[in-house]
Formats: C-alpha cells, sequence, structure tokens
C-alpha cells in the first residue's frame, strides 16, 4: 500500500467523522428546538394571546427541520449537504453561539465535499437537437412581407 492510499483512506475517515459530528450537532439544535417550543407553550398556556402561538408554532418547525437534516446528513445524503450549508449559513449571523456552531457545520462539509463523502450528482442528459431543429428557418411568402420579390431575390 502506498502513502498516498493510506492518507487518503484516513482523509475520507476523518470526513465521515465530521459529517457525523455536524448532524449530531443538528440534532441538538432540534431540541433546542424544542426546548424553545416548550417555553412558548408555557407562555400561552399562562394566560397569552394568540399570537404568542408564533414562538412554539417556529420552534417545532425548526426542530423538525433540524431533525430532519440531522438524521440525513448522517447517512450522507445531498440535498441534507445542501440545506445543512443553507442553515450554517444563516446561523452565522446569531452571534456568538450560531457563528460558531455554523462556522464549526460549514467546516465540516467543506471537508466532507473535499474527501469525496457525498456521491456525485447524476448527470442529465440531453437530447442533442440537430441545428435545423434548435433554429428552424422561417421562410416567409412574399407578399406577406410587403417586399417586392426583386429585392427578396438578391
Amino acid at each position: 500500500m502506498t502513502i498516498t492510499q493510506s492518507g487518503r483512506a484516513r482523509e475520507i475517515r476523518n470526513a465521515r467523522r465530521l459529517i457525523q459530528a455536524a448532524g449530531l450537532i443538528f440534532y441538538l439544535l432540534a431540541v433546542q428546538g424544542l426546548a424553545t417550543a416548550g417555553v412558548g407553550a408555557y407562555v400561552y398556556l399562562s394566560g397569552g394571546s394568540l399570537r404568542d402561538l408564533v414562538l412554539p408554532a417556529t420552534g417545532g418547525v425548526l426542530a423538525v427541520c433540524y431533525a430532519v437534516i440531522g438524521f440525513h446528513l448522517r447517512r450522507y445524503r445531498l440535498w441534507a449537504r445542501n440545506f445543512s450549508f443553507a442553515f450554517s449559513a444563516i446561523s452565522f449571523f446569531v452571534f456568538p453561539v450560531g457563528t460558531t456552531l455554523g462556522a464549526l457545520i460549514a467546516f465540516c462539509i467543506e471537508r466532507a465535499n473535499r474527501a469525496g463523502v457525498f456521491p456525485r450528482p447524476r448527470p442529465v442528459f440531453s437530447m442533442e437537437a440537430t441545428p435545423e431543429e434548435a433554429a428552424p428557418l422561417l421562410r416567409f411568402d412574399p407578399e406577406l412581407t410587403g417586399i417586392p420579390a426583386e429585392a427578396q431575390a438578391r
């Protein structure tokens, strides 16, 4: 075995561990979303108004999204990688904890992409059109164009 093969296997193994850690972070964010939903529900049940249901609804939706992303990210799904990168980019603006978690998730995803852990997108097959089909030549009747027939012949 050569050194490059050994290094490559180690790089892939480390990238897989980083993705597992990123999935765990998303599970922890789901727990945080459920806690937020619980606090919002408590505020509503203790005499809050109907507008106080926005917090538990938002927390619950985020918790479900985080859990689904974490689950599928740990199974190396390509769409989960894209959504987790988007969530990490959004969390950069939540200073200081969100910035740290967003940077950590983006780092994990970037390392896994470089190692080739995620599957490659499938190629899109297209039917090649002939030049005639791509840009058909339109021929007009000389009577409809308003140009004399002698001018069109040139």
